[in-house]
């Protein structure tokens, strides 16, 4: 014991143990011979309190201090630990010599600093103490194993700590190989009740009565969390003292208590940061399962997550379930979500409470708290959600009477009209049933909400809330037919100063200009903004975003036939789509099969579309957003000899249509469904006369197909080659290649050949170089001009002002239209139709 350190500094109850080490090994360095210890633990253990001790210990004891903190920021800037340590601790003087820049090198400072440790501790002994060390940037944890070596035998004392969460990293690596040298190494666990007893009687100068110890154990020994929650209660009233006892007031923790969890939180990555948020709502215990499905991803996806969080103490492993470590901490991640988003989560939980299975009265209660007022129910609270499961019939009335009051009249009020209530209750209202209406495929109901959307956005003057909502007015118009109306709010330019706070409605934008462009026939102009949808996702980093667009350019690339880079945008939608929306991922479920059937794999076709067919009829989000849909998957599933699902499609096609009886489309396409469906002629010519008035014109050749073949069926074999010649002739003037190829197929079966000759087949829009040449759009024209002048793609781009990504695109593009696999058959084919001028030239 001669050598322990006798000192006067304070105590810290339930930490004697490793303090009582810290004095052991200040007085084995004191005479000379250093020495290193690393202290663990979660955050707010009380690491950084321990430090402080440690230093007023040591300087007690005749100690000389240098001490620091690494911040998140040091990771990415070399030496800044190091650097900002001895700014803080040395005079200017020797600072100034460690750190001249003249003579600076990676080994520099470490020499400089062992010579002046030298020098220091020939006159006392040194505490060195670092906080947060597995935050430190590379240099300086290389920096920290050579001065710890070469310090060994020099009186100096090196004290570490580093958080429990053991994220990877060359910093973590350092203190790992340091404890393998001989360090010491203290784990921080919770404090003991007897511990939490004597810190509240010394905090609060009194003897705390039952009620505040029932408090203070919610904490569950966290020095952090124990010492905010007695200073913040205290502070606010919410705990008196009365006669030497502290009496509990209010056992509700106070705000600033809350903002503290908060800021205790914060040296947690971003995304566990979005799953504490999430599964708050579950309450204290849940499933890594029920985690999932509420976030919407692949359980082994959050695993490492988890992991962290468990690593962190702020979540423990309970054999099948998680749990808070701290009630206190879920509590006040629950009560700071905002109520729709809190309201949203409660909708989600209820659906994936349901299909794991859990008790009635579990998912009543997240269904309960996922209602607000009578007009709410079972809608989803954004338009990118939607409602992912039907209660068994007779289970909940209230179910049925929540999605009735959800599914009101247009002529109902689109919300409150009370004057009093307020604006976020009046959008959040309105939101929520223009999304109920939108899975339930009620075009006018969605216009009509948009609409209100917009009076209630304009009457506040937000500006945000304007430009989604006229978004989604875009939408709800293109979905009924209204291309003119739809295309005159999609044709204004998209301000990223308006989508500050939404940052979604820009790619989005692009998006569904895109989806009415394709719906109008404009293919080229569709696959460009579906082009810049995606890249401004990847500049957003959110990728699962890009899922739709993706999907959209899958389509397109069928219906130009070209597969191979069809497979690519599958392959890239694939990788992206893990937190993708339901309605995104059921989109690319159903352009995958047509890519699939393209390529004559039916079985593929059929596996990749039971997301799809789980849903119908129930529900047919999918066929309010593609009216064709209806009756591909008719197709598919009748190929596969599955007339169960094929009737299923139908019977929501014509959900559709019942429900949008002046929606030309939605009639239409119930039609083609069932038309399909029953091989029936007359249902087809229905089809077909309705497109007609239409704005479709794919969706009107692919009836015109169907009807061809059903009356060849009929016999009347005339009639089906006067039908299939009208189709390809509109297939080839929308450039729609993959389909008139089907459609020529089928002529010949039918022992018809088309043959062309001359300028008839140079005009041919499948097989003339002149009318290939023709299809190229303006922006592809230019960039194949410049690659003819010798220019590189960056060269081009950098004239065009694009970007390389964007020439890529528009050059791939222009080798598959004009059938040339390199940069010298592109030349020719310019030299055949344009003369080129001289390079440089403007």
């Amino acid at each position: 014991m001669g050598n322990d350190v006798k000192s006067t500094a304070p105590a810290f109850p339930g930490r004697e143990i490793i303090l009582y080490e810290i004095r052991q090994a200040l007085g084995r360095t004191a005479p000379g011979g250093g020495s290193c210890l690393v202290v663990e633990g979660a955050a707010g253990t009380g690491k950084s309190e321990l430090l402080r001790l440690a230093g007023m210990h040591g300087e007690a004891s005749g100690f000389g201090l240098v001490a620091g903190t690494a911040v998140p920021l040091d990771t990415g800037a070399p030496f800044s630990t190091l650097r900002r340590v001895l700014r803080e601790n040395l005079p200017a003087r020797d600072y100034a010599l460690l750190t001249d820049r003249q003579t600076f090198d990676p080994l520099a400072p470490v020499d400089r600093i062992v010579e002046y440790l030298r020098r220091t501790t020939r006159l006392r002994p040194l505490l060195v103490a670092l906080d947060d060390a597995h935050l430190v940037d590379d240099l300086t944890a290389d920096a920290l194993r050579n001065l710890i070596d070469a310090s060994a035998a020099l009186p100096v004392l090196w004290i570490l700590a580093r958080g429990a969460s053991r994220t990877p990293g060359h910093a973590q690596e350092t203190i790992d190989w340091l404890i393998r040298e001989g360090a010491a190494r203290h784990r921080l666990e919770s404090l003991s009740c007897e511990a939490v007893a004597e810190i509240t009687a010394e905090l609060l100068g009194a003897c705390p009565d039952d009620d505040v110890l029932a408090l203070v154990a919610r904490v569950n020994g966290n020095p952090f969390l124990l010492n905010e929650l007695l200073v913040t209660s205290l502070s606010d009233g919410r705990i008196c003292v009365q006669d030497g006892v502290a009496v509990l007031i209010d056992a509700e923790p106070a705000p600033a208590f809350r903002q503290a969890v908060v800021h205790h939180l914060r040296g947690l990555s971003h995304e566990c940061l979005r799953i504490l948020d999430a599964v708050a709502v579950l309450g204290p215990r849940f499933s890594i399962h029920e985690a999932a499905g509420l976030l919407g991803r692949n359980p082994v996806e959050l695993l490492p997550l988890i992991g962290e969080l468990i690593a962190a103490s702020v979540l423990e492993d309970e054999g099948p379930c998680l749990s808070f470590r701290h009630p206190l901490v879920r509590e006040t991640l629950y009560d700071r979500l905002s109520e729709p988003t809190r309201t949203a989560l409660h909708r989600e939980a209820a659906a994936t409470l349901w299909r794991e299975g859990r008790s009635a009265p579990t998912f009543l209660e997240h269904l309960m708290l996922g209602r607000r007022g009578d007009g709410d129910g079972l809608t989803p609270a954004a338009p990118h959600q939607e409602a992912r499961f039907v209660p068994p019939a007779g289970q909940l009335a209230l179910a049925a009477r929540s999605t009735a009051a959800s599914t009101a009249p247009p002529s109902a009020p689109s919300a409150p009209s009370a004057p009093y209530a307020p604006y976020a209750e009046l959008m959040y209202r309105t939101t929520l049933r223009y999304s109920a209406a939108q899975v339930q495929g009620l075009h006018g109901q969605m216009v009509a909400h948009a609409r209100a959307a917009l009076r209630i956005a304009r009457d506040h003057g937000d500006r945000t809330n304007r430009a989604h909502h006229q978004l989604w007015l875009a939408i709800a118009l293109t979905a009924s037919d209204e291309f003119d109306q739809a295309g005159e709010i999609l044709a204004e330019r998209c301000d990223p100063s308006d989508h500050v706070a939404l940052p979604w409605v820009r790619p989005m934008w692009h998006y569904h200009r895109a989806q009415l462009k394709l719906a109008a026939g404009r293919l080229d102009d569709a696959d460009e903004d579906a082009v810049e949808a995606v890249r401004i996702c990847e500049r957003l980093a959110a990728p699962s975003l890009a899922v739709g667009p993706l999907a959209l350019r899958i389509r397109v690339a069928v219906h130009r036939n070209e597969l191979t880079e069809a497979n690519r945008h599958v392959d890239h939608a694939s990788r992206v789509s893990a937190a993708a929306s339901g309605a995104a991922l059921e989109e690319l479920s159903w352009v995958t099969a047509l890519l699939h059937s393209a390529e004559n794999d039916r079985e593929s076709a059929l596996d990749t579309l039971s997301r799809v067919y789980s849903g119908v009829p129930k529900r047919p989000l999918l066929l309010t957003r593609e009216p064709h849909a209806g009756a591909c998957l008719v197709r598919t599933a009748m190929s596969a000899g599955d007339s169960e699902r094929a009737t299923a499609v139908a019977e929501a096609a014509r959900l559709v249509a019942t429900r949008n009886p002046t929606v030309t489309s939605a009639v239409a396409a119930a039609a083609h469904a069932e038309g399909v469906l029953c091989n029936d002629v007359d249902r087809l010519r229905a089809a077909v006369s309705a497109y007609r008035s239409g704005p479709r014109p794919l969706s009107l050749a692919a009836a015109t197909e169907d009807l061809a073949l059903a009356e060849n069926d009929a016999g009347a074999r005339s009639t089906a080659i006067g039908l299939l010649d009208e189709a390809l002739a509109r297939y080839k003037n929308h450039g729609a290649r993959g389909d008139a190829l089907r459609v020529r197929k089928t002529l010949r079966s039918l022992a018809v050949r088309r043959r062309t000759r001359g300028r008839d087949r140079d005009l041919d829009p499948v097989e003339g170089p002149r009318a290939r040449w023709d299809q190229l759009t303006p922006s592809e024209l230019r960039v194949v001009r410049l690659v003819a002048q010798g220019l590189t793609n960056r060269e081009v781009a950098e004239k065009l002002f694009l970007s390389p990504h964007t020439v890529d695109s528009h050059l791939r593009h222009s080798f598959t239209k004009l059938g040339v696999t390199s940069r010298v058959e592109l030349t020719r084919q310019v030299l055949t139709h344009e003369e080129i001028p001289p390079a440089g030239s403007g």
